[in-house]
């Protein structure tokens, strides 16, 4: 049966080619591209698309996302590895692939979305999707700009012929400048509410596009600022995407939608933030999770038994102003309400309380006598949300804490941030106001005591005061104006671990941070005296000097967590890390088919 089956197939299929190759027609039901783009429903399906990739929050079980330990790149971090940056240069794949990938969708998105009218039902709803559209690629192609300089623009999809497949590098100010337009669109036709996509928090609406904004192009004005390879009239530029960066975080500020969470440890570890109106105030967006639908792992890396292997070096703890609103030492000397270092208790009191919301403050987290120790000793719980730490959900991968995407915290220091460059520049000047409504704001939480709360910042003569005494760090890196280094200050602390300082320090120019040699602090942890129980551990002064070997059973100093240097010489921390290695594979396949694409310097 079988056998005379196959024969009828067999003879089936050979009479019927010979009218027709049935092996090259299109399925009776098939589903064209054509046949998508047809409805609002079809559009929204394709733009939830982005949402994972887009904004991944915590990530997805252990992987992904940036917050916590996963942005490793990052002098708030000390560990015994200090990773460092590519060492040799990228063959093939790697961003700038995906990249390409990524604008070929956005350009798909935007291209069908455009030809769709009046199938979107009416003009305002025809613009909202257009908008949405060019807001990622405007993200897509900010992002990709700030990664390797000089990139080739497309607004159209292309096919696998088409000759502007090997466009040389665009300038990135000409890029940017479509950024700018694709940005403007979307700021201005992008609804304020989309409930028929989702409540807002969870879904992009116009409020969404200009924090992005905020966002995105203040990192490309200050990048182009502090490049010694901008030219003056990209120098202009760098002037007219900050001030578009102001601009969109003024309109959000103005809005009165938005207002900073009474609680500072609680933005990170809540576990419903569409529930928790305390919190939820604060998020422009943010990601929702699940047991059983998503869940991660960031929770349990601030778990009180976990091992957290990356720790906070001395650096950072010392960065967190005392509650007079002084650092611990200013050029006049040592700040009276600093307790010193010696202890968790003393170090630990009269600070910003942003400082003891992020760090446990009973006693320092010691390898050897703690279970769930901290190789620096300062142990981390900005993520964790204590109350239910031993439930199911809190462990391995099974969190289900909700994850700022962006918060109205993070945009008021994008706008003061920006006007403070372009006030640098010579085209603002910043008045007590900006501060009064921005960092000034965040200083005042509800969840703050008043014992606690720092006092406001002043500014006097374009000095940082306060009230009428104007101070300067000891420690601020001279080449840094005094008001820029405590407005990045209070960006460091307010977003510390939240994946925001590796691209703060490149378009700071300021990877040279990075540099454990140059700057000991960065490598050292909290001050202890050694016993019988510690003696494994190797300490320094300082400067990082070792002052007790491992395996001595005696005496004091700073943990020393690495006993290698991340520096130049380790080829870790060099100029060219400020953009990244075009691959080779692409400047060569470029070549052979008739075009040029240069490679970025130092690669």
């Amino acid at each position: 049966m079988k056998n005379k089956l196959l024969l009828l197939m067999c003879i089936l299929v050979f009479t019927t080619g010979c009218k027709k190759d049935f092996l090259v027609q299109e399925p009776l039901a098939s589903f064209s591209d054509q046949d998508f783009w047809t409805s609002e429903a079809s559009v929204r399906a394709f733009a939830m698309g982005y949402y994972k990739e887009r904004f991944p929050g915590f990530g997805v079980n252990d992987v992904g996302g940036v917050f916590s330990i996963r942005e490793t790149l990052n002098d708030d971090y000390a560990s015994v590895s200090l990773p460092g940056f590519p060492s040799q240069p990228t063959v093939s794949g790697g961003g700038w692939a995906t990249y390409f990938s990524d604008i070929r969708k956005d350009n798909i998105f935007v291209d069908r979305v455009s030809g769709m009218g009046m199938k979107l039902g009416d003009s305002a709803t025809y613009k909202h999707w257009v908008g949405i559209a060019r807001f990622f690629r405007a993200m897509d192609y900010c992002d990709f700009v700030f990664d390797y300089g000089d990139v080739p623009y497309y607004n159209r999809p292309l096919t696998d012929y088409d000759t502007a497949l090997f466009r040389p590098r665009d300038p990135a100010t000409f890029v940017l400048d479509k950024v700018l337009e694709d940005y403007t669109y979307a700021a201005q036709n992008v609804k304020l509410d989309d409930p028929g996509t989702g409540p807002r928090g969870l879904v992009i609406t116009r409020d969404v596009v200009d924090a992005f904004m905020s966002r995105q192009l203040l990192y490309a004005g200050t990048k182009l600022k502090y490049d010694p390879a901008t030219s003056a009239a990209d120098r202009v530029k760098a002037g007219v995407y900050l001030q578009a960066a102001k601009d969109a975080a003024a309109r959000l500020i103005s809005s009165g939608r938005y207002a900073v969470a009474d609680n500072y440890q609680k933005l990170c570890s809540t576990i419903d933030i569409g529930a928790t109106p305390a919190v939820n105030k604060e998020m422009i967006l943010y990601r929702r999770y699940n047991t059983g639908e998503v869940t991660h792992a960031i929770a349990s890396g601030n778990n009180v038994n976990t091992i957290q292997g990356n720790g906070a070096p001395k650096d950072l703890v010392d960065a967190y102003l005392c509650t007079n609103g002084m650092p611990i030492k200013t050029t006049a000397g040592v700040n009276p309400a600093y307790l010193g270092d010696q202890t968790a208790a003393n170090q630990l009191a009269n600070r910003d309380p942003r400082l003891t919301n992020t760090f446990r403050t009973d006693r320092f987290y010691l390898q050897y006598i703690e279970t769930g120790y901290s190789v620096t000793g300062y142990k981390c719980y900005k993520f964790l949300d204590e109350p239910t730490q031993n439930e199911a959900y809190a462990v391995q991968s099974f969190n289900i804490t909700d994850a700022p995407i962006i918060r109205f915290g993070e945009v008021l220091l994008n706008y003061i941030e920006a006007a403070a460059e372009l006030a640098d520049m010579g085209t603002y000047t910043v008045v007590q106001s900006d501060l009064d409504k921005t960092i000034n704001v965040l200083r005042k939480r509800a969840g703050y005591t008043a014992a606690s709360r720092l006092p406001d910042m002043k500014i006097i003569g374009n000095l940082p005061a306060v009230g009428a005494t104007v101070y300067d760090d000891a420690d601020r890196d001279p080449s840094v104006p005094s008001l820029i280094w405590e407005i990045r200050r209070e960006r460091r602390l307010e977003l510390v671990y939240e994946g925001f300082r590796e691209n703060d320090l490149k378009r700071w120019r300021k990877i040279n941070y990075y540099n454990t040699q140059l700057y000991p602090k960065k490598n050292l942890g909290a001050w202890i005296t050694k016993s019988s129980v510690t003696k494994a551990l190797i300490l320094a002064d300082i400067n990082g000097n070792v002052t007790s070997p491992s395996n001595t059973a005696t005496g004091s100093g700073y943990l020393k967590v690495s006993q290698t240097f991340r520096n130049a010489t380790s080829g870790f921390v060099v100029d060219r890390n400020y953009l990244l290695c075009v691959p080779t594979y692409q400047i060569d396949f470029y070549g052979r088919n008739g075009s040029t694409l240069t490679q970025n310097p130092g690669w």
